[in-house]
């Protein structure tokens, strides 16, 4: 973010108005500088870096609660938590009827990511053909536009991986908030991320390798092979006399960080066939791995108990087929005595359930009345998923592949009505995701020294009423609430659009600049300047109902401005409020139309 030109620097003592909010902040120091001394742009200290929201619930971890707290937010840490009296420089929200949580985690995601189609025009035969890219890097792929459904959903960080086929490349860490993928990487390889998911194509354009089979013989063919080249390494290294250079390759290099322990594999498994074999194969090669999707981990929660990985369970949920209503009971929808009930008893030992038989192929309306409670017997069971495996005594987070942000909250309300206690969906969301992530020391918790990722609700997450008010993502503040992240022009703007100049009254001053709004009520935008001219600042949630004209600006200095003028013909009076006051504006249209 570049300063803002409504706030240049303060080298020159009529620049505009970063020295004014300089002087808010640090009052004695500026008057005691020499007129006209320089200071260097990134010396300039930023005055949203600091907030306290007070007097709110704050969960530091779940089951862990203080009511009427503070949290201090500084320089992207959290600074203090508890009867603590903000700081002179914090920009305040009022907490009283806000809930702070440490901001969610997402343990495998593709969020954010932007994967280029680098299989079009490479060589036939070649591993990339074969979607076997293991070495490419997340950070080129990043796109900070692309994480605001996520983050606007309470995530602060993800572990993100490319998309792809069998081995798409590494995952990292990225904080969902940035404006370059460098802003966002808190660990740019965190895993090599692998799938059970054949090369494209078919008869007779057949790419290896195309089936399960054949993904699990490369990945025994890569591991052994990468192996091989690291024993040649070694006795190389320790005497390459008489020795030819061991063979080196991008593929199986990025394999050699896994085989020494940095790293795990993260597999996606789609299915219970999926779980069996990728642990088979993890226990074959003697691979460090961790698990996601698993949606229907509870046809497999015996094999992942004994395997002990890392788990992040899906957040998506099937819809209930038609005329099929979800049941919440404890019940069992297969009870004996539901329509068509067994002839004959269940065999122990059979994978089949026999309780649901019709007695008569004719009986077609108990077919239906069957067919109906299977799949309510099955729905149940996906849904049942993650109470499940906290039943086992499984821990786990949840991953957001395959799940739309916007459906999140409602599916972990699902979840807890099946079985799964809120404050077990609340670790799974921050403690668990962080300890499975090596992350336990950095978040997960609101607690002093740790990053300020947090979600700021009105109610309990988990309520249905509830909303998210603000997410901080690395100390930075992303509102949600309705009366700063809603904008509505509903006057005519004819007599608004044009260029207006503007003078504010400061303690230490009249500053002066120029406001230039264009469009229509459709399409309104504007742009603010300083006295000089020379940078402006795009205005932001342009609001105008035929007399009352606000906007925000964003400065990387002064934090966010906040501005409401009312507009009568071609002048406006009004106020300009920050983190440390508000002060008086006014101004002239002096070219109406742009002209």
């Amino acid at each position: 973010m570049t300063p803002s030109p409504l706030l240049p620097s303060p080298a020159r003592a009529d620049r505009g108005l970063l020295s004014v909010i300089l002087s808010l902040l640090l009052f004695a120091i500026v008057l005691a500088w020499p007129p006209g001394q320089a200071l260097a742009q990134e010396d300039v200290p930023s005055v949203t870096q600091t907030v306290a929201i007070t007097n709110a619930r704050v969960v530091q971890a779940p089951g862990d609660v203080i009511d009427r707290a503070t949290v201090i937010i500084r320089d992207g840490l959290i600074e203090a938590v508890g009867d603590v009296d903000p700081p002179f420089d914090a920009r305040i929200i009022e907490g009283d009827s806000l809930t702070v949580y440490a901001g969610f985690i997402d343990g495998l995601s593709h969020a954010g990511v932007d994967t280029p189609d680098d299989r079009e025009d490479v060589e036939e035969g070649s591993y990339a053909e074969s979607g076997i890219q293991p070495q490419r890097d997340i950070r080129p792929m990043l796109d900070p536009d692309k994480v605001d459904d996520l983050r606007e959903a309470g995530f602060g960080l993800a572990h993100v991986a490319p998309e792809g086929y069998m081995l798409p490349g590494h995952g990292g860490l990225i904080f969902l908030a940035g404006d370059n993928p460098d802003e966002m990487i808190l660990a740019d390889r965190a895993s090599l991320f692998a799938q059970m998911k054949g090369a494209p194509g078919g008869w007779p354009n057949v790419v290896a390798p195309s089936t399960p089979m054949a993904v699990i013989a490369q990945m025994r063919d890569l591991v052994r092979e990468t192996r091989r080249r690291q024993m040649l390494a070694e006795a190389y290294e320790d005497d390459p006399r008489g020795r030819n250079r061991p063979p080196s390759d991008a593929v199986h290099s990025a394999f050699v960080p896994v085989l020494n322990g940095q790293f795990p594999v993260a597999f996606y498994a789609e299915n219970a066939l999926d779980t069996h074999r990728i642990l088979a194969m993890a226990d074959e090669l003697d691979l460090p791995i961790m698990m996601a999707g698993l949606g229907d981990a509870f046809e497999t929660v015996d094999a992942l108990e004994e395997a002990n990985v890392p788990l992040f369970l899906t957040l998506k949920l099937p819809e209930p087929a038609d005329g099929v209503e979800p049941d919440t009971s404890d019940a069992d929808t297969t009870r004996a005595d539901a329509p068509g009930h067994a002839v004959t008893p269940d065999d122990p030992s059979s994978f089949f359930k026999t309780d649901l038989r019709i007695t008569s192929e004719d009986d077609l309306e108990s077919e239906e009345q069957v067919l109906k409670a299977r799949q309510q017997s099955i729905l149940k069971q996906y849904r049942s998923n993650a109470a499940t495996l906290h039943d086992a005594g499984l821990q786990f987070g949840f991953t957001t592949i395959d799940a739309k942000p916007g459906d999140i909250r409602d599916n972990l309300r699902v979840m807890i009505e099946h079985g799964l206690p809120e404050d077990v969906a609340l670790a799974a969301l921050t403690t668990n995701a962080a300890s499975l992530l090596g992350l336990s020391d950095q978040l997960g918790t609101v607690e002093s020294g740790k990053i300020a990722n947090l979600v700021v609700t009105d109610g309990d997450f988990f309520s249905e009423d509830t909303s998210i008010q603000y997410v901080f993502v690395d100390g930075k503040r992303f509102p949600y609430t309705s009366d700063e992240s809603e904008a509505e022009v509903t006057g005519s703007v004819e007599a608004l659009v044009g260029t207006w100049k503007y003078e504010l009254e400061t303690p230490q001053g009249t500053t002066t600049g120029e406001i230039v709004l264009e469009g229509d009520e459709d399409n309104l935008s504007g742009t603010i300047s300083g006295a000089e001219g020379d940078e402006t600042t795009d205005l932001e949630n342009i609001s105008f109902d035929g007399t009352t004209l606000s906007f925000d600006l964003n400065a990387e200095n002064a934090g966010q401005l906040s501005v409401t003028v009312d507009v009568e013909g071609d002048q406006f009076e009004g106020s300009v409020s920050g983190a440390f006051g508000s002060f008086p504006i006014t101004g002239s249209r002096t070219s109406p139309d742009g002209r």
